[in-house]
């Protein structure tokens, strides 16, 4: 991701990030390396969902902006 670029967590995703002690720097990292798969959603259309290593993050992608709409810790 370039500097120009943005990275936007909803309300939901900022405090999953400070209650789990996630920073931006991981979230990123997800993104760009993780796997991922399309989600469809009725209410907010198209989601991205990327995993890598024990992150999960889904988002939103618009150009050079990453709406990110939740974070959570893969468990098992």
């Amino acid at each position: 991701m370039t500097e120009r670029c943005h990275l936007r967590p909803s309300g939901h995703a900022k405090d999953k990030m400070i209650a789990w002690g996630i920073d931006k720097e991981r979230i990123i990292e997800c993104i760009l390396k993780g796997a991922k798969r399309l989600e469809k959603d009725a209410a907010l259309g198209d989601k991205i969902v990327s995993r890598y290593k024990e992150l999960e993050v889904v988002y939103k992608q618009r150009p050079c902006n990453y709406f990110i709409i939740t974070v959570s810790y893969l468990t098992g």
